[in-house]
């Protein structure tokens, strides 16, 4: 028997279990697992990073003093911003709602698509795949203020493992 004959077979069965491994709800359970100034840290240099211009021009002004929820439903993960002294603040980071003013709720899926500038928020809203509860007109001008994210900003690592985690993990199941 020839064995580089069995090699596509390996490689399906290891791509199988890599995205099992690193499904959505899986990671968030290691995630939460580490401590919350962590997942904060994280979150919000990346996120001011990402919107730096959409902040330097105003554009989260709105969110001063209030606060948005961000589900990844597939991942039972619930994170919690604010806007306050000119900065985009994690509050919360776990596998529990909070209250808020309002929630986006999204799977990984679609999420990535919106990150790539793939989808527009407004078609995944008009699907059914971005959901909004709570304050709408909050919600909408989050919705709107993320469609404006120049993806030239998203840096090159960052895009290479989004498209390793689409690729391989949500696209297997």
């Amino acid at each position: 028997m020839n064995f580089l004959a069995n090699i596509p077979a390996f490689e399906s069965k290891l791509t199988l279990l890599i995205s099992k491994l690193i499904s959505p709800a899986r990671l968030v359970k290691i995630a939460t697992k580490m401590p919350l100034i962590v997942n904060q840290r994280v979150i919000d240099k990346l996120l001011n990073q990402l919107f730096f211009e959409q902040i330097q021009d105003g554009d989260f002004d709105f969110l001063s003093q209030r606060q948005l929820q961000v589900e990844v439903i597939d991942a039972k993960l619930f994170v919690g911003l604010s806007f306050n002294n000119g900065k985009i603040g994690c509050h919360h980071f776990s596998a529990e709602s909070i209250n808020a003013d309002a929630t986006l709720s999204i799977n990984s899926f679609d999420a990535i698509l919106l990150a790539e500038q793939q989808v527009d928020p407004d078609t995944l809203f008009f699907q059914r795949k971005l959901k909004i509860r709570g304050d709408t007109e909050l919600a909408h001008h989050v919705k709107n203020t993320i469609d404006t994210l120049d993806p030239d900003v998203v840096p090159k690592f960052l895009v290479k493992l989004i498209g390793f985690y689409k690729q391989y993990v949500l696209t297997v199941h």
